[in-house]
């Protein structure tokens, strides 16, 4: 379980760092020529706001702060400073200006975060940027002023290894030669370098004085004329590899700035230009799924006592060792694979897959974190932390899977697939009653580790991967020839699909129950906290039951792998969807009208990305597109909020805010971004190691065109750009091969041969037939037996993917379907969005399933060929775009969600 421990240590030296820049002073030669910061593409900007989250990463060094309050420099595994910040002193003034007191913007990019600093005699902008792949960070400091100044930066020195194993005595030290501190302690490998070429100290006091906790300072002087010129470099750098190390790692930084500049902008744009992109009538979803990217990209980290993986997230540490959720995670590596193979990112997925492999235990259990220190003290053995959960194992499965199925990679597979069949083994041997239901006693938590639904026995969370997992080891027997394995893990899978209906499905409620749970001495006590009394009765209730009867976002997960009965999905969808889980920021993990519900608890009730994620994807899986999209869309909008370009951990149940112990730039989160938008609103994945490319976009209506660029083949080294247009009457789709590859082939031989199209259509559009491409095969599909099972129908088209790639065009008597206003998110806001759960047209009427808070109007889009007629509290216009436009008013208590069942009847045709 993760837990906070706080390690402080005081620091035996009087320190006192402020950098002191005077423009009546000479500064040497060692300053760095102003040069060009070229961007790699994305920006935000924005006037700062106090107490939000930055972060600064590469893959070995991380800077953290809170906008107007100072910063934390991190070398992995080392925690080397804190309180990093700026304050300024001019000619005349008698008085020192507090930097946070004239920080005004902050511009953030990929590459690099700019805060600029503004007086009316001066502006400083900070550019602080993280190296690729270099155990530092480089800061250069912009300086404009009318008046002589002089600039101030102070900083703690804070040498501590990371969680748990921080405990150490620091030491300071000045190089006057080097014009660096040095931080080191005593064993001497752990060294700190911070520095600037024309650095004199102000700061070290004789052996002497009493050791006192107090900031430490260094003094830089400049010329007018070199301010001009010059940045002024710092730079924060580190090694565990002793003193010499850590001096040479600080002289290659400050002697090739603008090369890893460059590097770090070239990255960037690779990253941009490997993967997939895409283009969409949303310009604010593009943006934020090319920073998802991004964000995805920051939690690849090098350890160099480890190698290389991926981290769950980034927050400040304060007083402790331990930087929100950056060190390793397995569970949440394996999540976000799903995001990298979607873009075509592989080999991150390699990377992550072979860091887990490296760490698996002999059972065949896959890590559930390892620290960033594992390497320094007995982490795997005397520590519970590793094997805190079960999911990690089954995920481990899923994952490879998922990456086979993509990209063909035989060779990887054969590698890996001793450890694949023991993680399969070790989660197989978990159901020991032989029930058919994976266990987390004993084993590890699932997904919940504390609270009110702690402990579960047997989560459906558990079963949704155990049952992917299954599915998934049968196709990667198939592969390996080993058909005995491929049998028994497909009956695996059938039979825990079988017992989950039976033992989760609640009819008279419509939804899946959380967990079966085993009967307790005594009831749980409930946290502090809003509703105590309320939640500790419900808890009093649930001691002696044997399930957790809460409606909870758990179930999609099995949603997400599509291992539910179609109809009772369908209703499952309509909980997910409903504003009593979803909100406008994202989705609940327990329905809010639950007496377990709590908006401040990290279990029971606050707002997760993932878990919006996991709905989002589980409604696309079963059609259910306006539940999807505006779970996505809540998600993509985070971006915009708090960590400039990032999306957070955990937010408040009730209002539109996160959690002050959130990891602010959240990398499971992000993916969430990627994976839902790739998989669910396009529909876009590799299938059949790499052969088949399936599409099934569901858009919103008033989508009329769509571009995927970039839609890499890992199996022929090939990539592929796609096009969707809509007019009246037909969708038009291209595919066209890219000019160039960007990967070595996975699978020599092997080249996409198909591309299949499903195309949703409304209820009451009529399929007219298909055009275009060559071996072309078309049908009309629906989910489930029951046509009215989904709000669409379904025309599947299959065709050869040829040398110069593939053209399709679907031909229909256009029908009817909704869409809403576009999304806004207001920080702290209260939900009060629209929720469409149900758009279904007939053929003489437009039914809708929508919830609005009471005394509330809300605006819905209509694409139609038809006149709408009007019902009760609902009036019909028509917009200027063509499209008709309808007001719906919900009837009840202010403040309070209502469902309304709406019948619209068709006039006649428009013409």
């Amino acid at each position: 379980m993760r837990q906070q421990l706080t390690l402080r240590v005081s620091c035996c030296l009087c320190l006192w760092l402020a950098t002191v820049v005077s423009v009546a002073a000479q500064m040497p030669a060692s300053g760095v020529p102003k040069f060009a910061l070229r961007q790699s593409g994305l920006e935000l900007e924005r006037p700062t706001r106090v107490g939000a989250f930055y972060d600064v990463t590469g893959r070995r060094a991380a800077a953290f702060g809170y906008e107007h309050r100072g910063m934390e420099a991190w070398v992995y595994p080392m925690k080397l400073l804190d309180g990093f910040e700026l304050s300024f002193h001019l000619e005349g003034y008698p008085l020192d200006i507090n930097g946070a007191d004239t920080l005004t913007r902050i511009t953030t990019r990929p590459e690099a975060t700019i805060f600029t600093y503004t007086h009316a005699a001066f502006r400083v902008r900070q550019i602080i940027f993280a190296p690729i792949d270099e155990p530092g960070l480089v800061m250069l400091l912009d300086v404009e002023s009318v008046l002589p100044l002089t600039i101030k930066i102070s900083f703690r020195p804070r040498l501590r290894l990371s969680w748990p194993a921080g405990l150490m005595t620091g030491n300071l030290s000045w190089d006057e030669k080097a014009h660096v501190y040095f931080l080191t302690e005593e064993t001497k490998r752990f060294v700190g370098v911070v520095g600037s070429p024309a650095a004199r100290d102000a700061s070290v006091m004789p052996y002497q004085e009493e050791p006192r906790d107090v900031p430490a300072r260094f003094i830089i002087e400049t010329t007018a004329e070199s301010l001009r010129a010059q940045f002024i470099p710092i730079i924060i750098a580190g090694s565990s590899e002793g003193r010499d190390k850590a001096k040479a790692t600080y002289e290659r930084l400050l002697n090739s700035i603008p090369a890893l500049y460059e590097q770090t902008v070239a990255h960037y744009e690779r990253l941009q230009r490997e993967t997939l992109s895409i283009k969409t009538p949303d310009a604010r979803l593009d943006e934020a799924f090319a920073w998802a990217k991004v964000g995805v990209d920051k939690g690849v980290v090098t350890n160099p006592t480890l190698g290389t993986g991926l981290v769950a997230g980034y927050r400040t540490s304060g007083e402790s060792e331990r930087p929100g959720f950056a060190w390793f995670f397995g569970r949440d590596a394996l999540w976000t694979s799903f995001a990298l193979n979607s873009v075509g990112d592989f080999q991150t997925t390699r990377t992550a897959l072979e860091f887990l492999k490296k760490f698996q235990r002999a059972d065949g259990k896959i890590p559930h974190e390892i620290s960033q220190s594992a390497a320094l003290i007995p982490w795997f053995t005397d520590y519970e932390y590793p094997w805190a959960s079960a999911d990690a194992t089954p995920l481990y499965v899923i994952a490879h899977a998922d990456y086979f199925r993509a990209t063909g990679d035989h060779e990887f597979l054969k590698q890996n697939w001793d450890s694949i069949v023991k993680a399969y083994r070790f989660t197989a041997a978990t159901d020991t009653d032989n029930n058919g239901l994976i266990e987390n006693t004993k084993f590890g938590h699932g997904w919940v580790e504390g609270g009110a639904l702690y402990p579960p026995h047997e989560e459906i969370y558990m079963q949704g991967l155990w049952i992917a997992a299954s599915r998934n080891l049968a196709e990667l027997a198939d592969a390996m020839n080993d058909k005995e394995l491929a049998a028994q893990a497909r009956a695996a899978a059938e039979r825990t699909r079988d017992v989950l209906e039976k033992t989760y499905w609640l009819p008279a409620r419509g939804f899946y129950a959380f967990a079966t749970k085993l009967p307790a001495k005594e009831p749980e006590k409930a946290e502090p906290g809003p509703y105590r009394e309320r939640r500790q009765a419900r808890m009093n209730e649930l001691a002696s039951a044997r399930i957790y009867d809460e409606d909870t976002v758990l179930p999609a997960v099995p949603l997400w792998f599509k291992t539910m009965l179609a109809e009772r999905a369908q209703t499952e969808i309509d909980h997910l969807g409903s504003a009593e889980l979803a909100t406008d920021w994202g989705t609940r993990i327990i329905n809010n009208q639950s007496r377990l519900y709590d908006p401040l608890s990290y279990h029971n009730g606050s707002v997760w990305p993932l878990f919006t994620g996991w709905a989002s994807l589980a409604a696309y899986n079963y059609g259910r597109a306006h539940v999807g999209y505006q779970a996505l869309m809540a998600n993509a909008l985070l971006t915009y909020q708090n960590d400039q370009g990032y999306v957070t951990e955990l937010l408040s149940g009730d209002f539109n805010a996160p959690f002050g112990r959130s990891s602010h730039h959240q990398v499971w989160s992000e993916a969430m971004v990627i994976t839902p938008l790739v998989r669910g609103l396009l529909g876009l994945a590799w299938q059949d190691g790499g052969r088949v490319l399936r599409f099934t976009p569901q858009l919103p209506a008033n989508w009329d065109d769509l571009e995927i660029n970039n839609i890499v083949s890992a199996s022929s080294a090939r990539a592929y750009d796609l096009r969707l247009t809509r007019g009246r009457g037909f969708t038009r789709i291209t595919l066209r091969p890219r000019a160039s590859a960007n990967t070595q082939p996975a699978s020599p031989n092997a080249l996409p041969e198909q591309l299949i199209v499903t195309l949703p259509l409304p209820l009451d559009a009529q399929w007219r037939g298909s055009e275009g491409g060559h071996a072309r095969q078309s049908t009309l599909l629906n989910y489930g037996a029951d046509r009215h099972l989904s709000d669409v129908q379904l025309v599947e088209v299959k065709t050869n993917i040829e040398p110069d790639g593939a053209d399709l065009t679907i031909r229909y008597d256009e029908g009817t379907d909704v869409y809403p206003e576009p999304q806004e998110l207001r920080a702290g806001a209260t939900n009060e969005g629209l929720r469409i759960l149900h758009a279904c047209a007939e053929s003489n009427a437009l039914h809708l399933t929508l919830e609005g808070l009471g005394g509330r109007t809300y605006q819905l889009g209509v694409r139609t060929t038809k006149r709408l007629g009007e019902t009760n509290s609902v009036q019909v216009r028509q917009a200027n775009n063509g499209d008709a436009q309808i007001a719906i008013t919900f009837n009840g208590p202010p403040g309070a969600y209502v469902r309304r069942e709406i019948t619209l009847p068709f006039l006649r045709q428009r013409k």
